[in-house]
């Protein structure tokens, strides 16, 4: 599977799961375990990005600048992202958690709308190889 079809595919996984944290809840177990889920996968999402994407991106004079914003911008947004997780894993007050799922919704939804609308078709454009995993 080609890197961006991957990521892509991640997105498209990540949002399921939080359709699921959503619906069963955090004082569930099952949702927090959706949660613990989610989160593994934006780690290995970002590990991807950092070892493969990111570096090819930074190595091409075309795609150096927009690589430098991008991963930028996702270092900032991070440690919030993971912030969430860290604060939810064990459950808690379900307003709060709505209040803050919503607001970590949207930044998950702008970033992969940026990705998938500048980043990816750039990244396919100047840097794939045939072999990118």
């Amino acid at each position: 599977m080609k890197l961006t079809a991957l990521l892509r595919d991640q997105h498209v996984r990540m949002h399921r799961l939080l359709a699921e944290v959503q619906q069963l809840g955090i004082r569930k177990e099952a949702g927090r375990e959706r949660l613990r889920q989610l989160r593994a996968l934006i780690v290995e999402h970002l590990r991807h990005e950092d070892a493969e994407f990111y570096p090819a991106l930074q190595r091409n004079a075309a795609t150096q600048e927009l690589a430098h914003t991008y991963a930028n911008e996702m270092r900032q947004l991070s440690a919030e992202i993971l912030g969430f997780f860290d604060t939810w894993q064990h459950g808690g007050d379900t307003l709060a958690f709505g209040r803050h799922y919503g607001r970590l919704l949207g930044l998950l939804n702008r970033r992969w709308a940026g990705e998938e609308i500048r980043l990816y078709p750039a990244y396919d454009q100047h840097c794939r190889r045939s072999d990118a995993a």
